[in-house]
């Protein structure tokens, strides 16, 4: 599809898919950047297997690895990739966009604070017009069996549906009932490494059931305009 497309699809559904729109050399130096913090050699299996027993040994060292990955320079040039950019800057009508938080997300069943039920990210930037996260693997394809994404189709036209909902043993989270998302088709992220999805912060979406046994990993960045930025209450010095 071309940008125009892209946006158009966007605006119907809330989110849109690109297929290998992500440069696989800066793949394979966020795979080396990963595996030099962590001290293992540069395999995907090497690294989730390091990553699972920094999470499992210091709670506190794993978050300030997913921070700092996501301060990586291939990670920021990902994010700036002029095809991937020129969408998010038509969505927000600007040339003018602010990439903002940058982090790795992993997911892993056993572990209860990772899993997110349905909720909206608007919950979490209330002064903001519109942010758009960019998510996208980068370790190995993401689909069903391995807990992908879960989006809820078309759900962004309403953009109020999340409740402060607190979790046992974990963050208080915005969580949406199941029920109010009855009548929205449920898409899986189905993504190989390269492809990526851009969505919107009114766009409810969930973590998937990891079933296959193996941790799951994927990069986020999000974008916003001027307004969004400075007028939400965010703290850019914690980025």
């Amino acid at each position: 599809m071309n940008i125009e497309e892209n946006i158009k699809s966007f605006e119907e559904d809330g989110y849109v898919m690109l297929k290998q729109c992500i440069d696989h050399k800066l793949i394979d130096q966020t795979q080396a950047y990963a595996a030099d913090f962590l001290g293992c050699n540069k395999m995907p299996e090497s690294i989730i297997e390091s990553m699972d027993k920094l999470e499992s040994s210091n709670n506190k060292f794993f978050y300030e690895f997913c921070k700092r990955m996501g301060k990586v320079n291939s990670v920021t040039k990902i994010a700036l990739q002029e095809n991937i950019l020129s969408i998010v800057q038509g969505i927000l009508n600007t040339e003018n966009v602010h990439l903002t938080d940058r982090a790795v997300f992993y997911n892993k069943l056993s572990v209860k604070r990772l899993q997110y039920d349905w909720h909206q990210e608007n919950s979490y930037f209330p002064n903001a017009d519109e942010v758009i996260t960019l998510w996208y693997p980068w370790l190995h394809s993401v689909n069903q069996a391995n807990g992908t994404m879960v989006m809820a189709k078309g759900g962004h036209r309403s953009k109020h549906l999340s409740k402060k909902i607190p979790v046992q043993d974990g963050l208080t989270q915005m969580k949406i009932s199941e029920d109010i998302l009855a009548d929205f088709d449920k898409i899986n992220c189905d993504l190989e490494l390269g492809d990526a999805i851009l969505f919107s912060f009114n766009s409810p979406h969930r973590t998937g059931n990891n079933s296959s046994g193996v941790p799951r990993s994927t990069i986020i960045a999000r974008y916003t305009n001027k307004v969004g930025k400075f007028n939400s209450g965010w703290d850019p010095v914690s980025y």
